[in-house]
């Protein structure tokens, strides 16, 4: 049986990954700030999503891959984690 994981739950995972290996505050990564705004270029991006896919387990893939918010990557995550756990994704759209 698999588990859900709660936006609240990625978010705080997430900020700790964050913590020394890419050069964004932790306490700056909240669902309504803009990737560019916080200093997530591409490149920052392209780290912050593999680092991801080893925290959580899953497989994301980079084509047609459009986020601008941290909301919008909270929410991939959580879409792929459920889907990998093969849950239906709770609050997770697209």
């Amino acid at each position: 049986m698999g588990t859900e994981l709660e936006r609240g739950q990625i978010l705080e995972r997430l900020r700790r990954l964050v913590l020394g290996r890419i050069s964004v505050e932790p306490d700056r990564l909240r669902p309504e700030a803009r990737l560019a705004d916080i200093g997530i270029d591409s490149f920052s991006l392209i780290e912050l999503v593999f680092l991801a896919e080893e925290e959580f387990g899953i497989t994301i893939p980079n084509e047609g891959l459009e986020v601008k918010t941290v909301g919008d990557v909270l929410d991939v995550i959580q879409r792929r984690f459920a889907e990998a756990q093969g849950l239906s994704p709770q609050g997770a759209s697209n």
